[in-house]
């Protein structure tokens, strides 16, 4: 009875406790998150201000060329604002996390038995925590977990999964990591080619998954284009922290360097090799290795294998039977009506004090605003009328516009010529910043009203 216990019930209770622990951690966006950026985004193609091939500009300060890559997803999160508010926004990026857990563990249970699947998505959801947030990246997080799955079901049964390439061809429409996808796919090739399990005309038939995959991609509504995107993020990368290395002291990720040594110490020590997994573990510490991003990616690439390393550990229990699949089905309604209810419940929590959004109301539409590069999505998605100096989403500004943010930021030599330059109307930063502190005690700005987060300066004889 003990033993039964142990290996049936005890995995759902943990299932349990990460689905729990999912919803407690959801509330309203704070003033830097993304999610901001994605509600301005979907707004302006709902209302037919943007088009996909030809998108606008969210101001006067930035002008470059950009791909909207995420069109479709923050069209949903701009619609769920429209009709239910910000709650819905937030119990879609929750719901989508609950998806992601609930993948993670199926996928880790066509491996190995409950527990070890258990284990493995506790791992995984902690692993990639950094990167669960109401943010389109959500539904790459779910691609890549189904991706993954196929080719480590093919290793075992050679079977072509063709569903990869439809999942290809959506992927481009939801967010920019489809290149993840393709190298999933090639490397597993690779990895079937040297297990030998798999010759001729059938390898071929595996081949053409990926090459495929590139194909479809690119009969996308925004055609090849597409690929062009991913060589303008890398050109910015170095004003975004989130593209910098990943640092391995933080617990995630120095928790995923261990499972990531765990894995492959176990894998290539085996006889024979499973190249599949080993491949797949060498290319998610490869993603973990680019930058922090791509962290995430990482944590839930490795989850099936590091099941299929602690099935070793414990007694096989069969397949996933149909009561196991009801209770993780019921666990997952269960956790999703929680998640609404917590989500009503703080969709009335403040982002910013009300004399912020207030002063900034009673501005003229197309007012210019020096503000704070953080603070931008916020600002963006409540104060569409107007013009921000700078934000975080990068793909919008030239790598000029990018460099005068920089500067202004770091107070680079220059840097009050570079905001006469601007001939903005207002300044809204904070007060404890480098910039927020220059601008009203070194240029003699008037402090109009602030707090300890934000001070509304206007410049002098305005």
């Amino acid at each position: 009875m003990i033993t039964l216990v142990v290996r049936r019930v005890v995995p759902l209770a943990a299932l349990a406790l990460v689905l729990g622990a999912v919803v407690r951690t959801q509330r309203v966006p704070i003033v830097i998150s993304d999610t901001w950026f994605h509600l301005r985004f979907g707004e302006e193609f709902l209302s037919g201000s943007w088009s996909l091939r030809h998108p606008g500009h969210l101001g006067v300060f930035d002008t470059a060329d950009w791909i909207p890559t995420q069109w479709l997803p923050q069209i949903g999160m701009a619609w769920l604002d429209d009709h239910l508010g910000i709650a819905g926004v937030v119990f879609a990026g929750g719901f989508v996390q609950l998806l992601i857990a609930v993948a993670l563990y199926l996928s880790c249970r066509r491996a190995a038995a409950p527990l070890p699947a258990a284990m493995a998505t506790a791992l995984a959801m902690f692993g990639a925590s950094p990167g669960l947030s109401a943010r389109p990246q959500l539904l790459s997080y779910l691609l890549i977990i189904a991706t993954t799955y196929a080719w480590l079901r093919t290793a075992r049964d050679g079977r072509a999964r063709w569903w990869v390439v439809a999942l290809a061809w959506v992927w481009p429409m939801l967010h920019g990591m489809w290149p993840i996808g393709i190298s999933i796919s090639v490397v597993a090739v690779v990895g079937i080619a040297l297990q030998g399990d798999v010759r001729g005309r059938p390898l071929l038939r595996l081949a053409a998954i990926p090459v495929l995959s590139l194909v479809v991609a690119a009969l996308n509504p925004l055609g090849p284009a597409v690929v062009r995107s991913v060589f303008d993020v890398g050109s910015r990368s170095a004003y975004f922290s989130e593209w910098g290395p990943t640092d391995f002291t933080e617990p995630a990720g120095a928790l995923l360097a261990v499972v990531v040594a765990l894995v492959l110490l176990a894998g290539l020590r085996s006889d024979p090799v499973p190249w599949v997994p080993a491949l797949l573990a060498l290319l998610a510490l490869a993603w973990a290795l680019f930058s922090v991003r791509t962290t995430p990616v990482a944590a839930l690439m490795l989850a099936p294998i590091v099941a299929t390393a602690l099935q070793r550990l414990v007694p096989d229990t069969g397949p996933l039977s149909r009561p196991e699949l009801a209770s993780v089905v019921a666990i997952l309604l269960v956790t999703s009506l929680a998640l609404a209810v917590v989500s009503a419940k703080r969709a009335s929590e403040e982002v910013v004090a009300d004399w912020v959004d207030s002063r900034l109301d009673a501005l003229p539409a197309g007012a210019k605003v020096l503000d704070d590069w953080s603070a931008g999505a916020y600002l963006l998605a409540e104060h569409p009328d107007l013009e921000l100096v700078m934000h975080g989403y990068g793909e919008v500004f030239t790598d000029d516009e990018l460099a005068r943010n920089a500067d202004l930021v770091r107070l680079e030599p220059g840097w009050d010529d570079l905001l006469a330059d601007l001939d903005v109307d207002v300044a809204l930063l904070d007060p404890d910043t480098p910039l927020g502190y220059a601008v009203e005690n070194q240029l003699g700005w008037t402090r109009v009203e602030g707090d300890d987060d934000f001070v509304l300066l206007t410049p002098p004889g305005s």
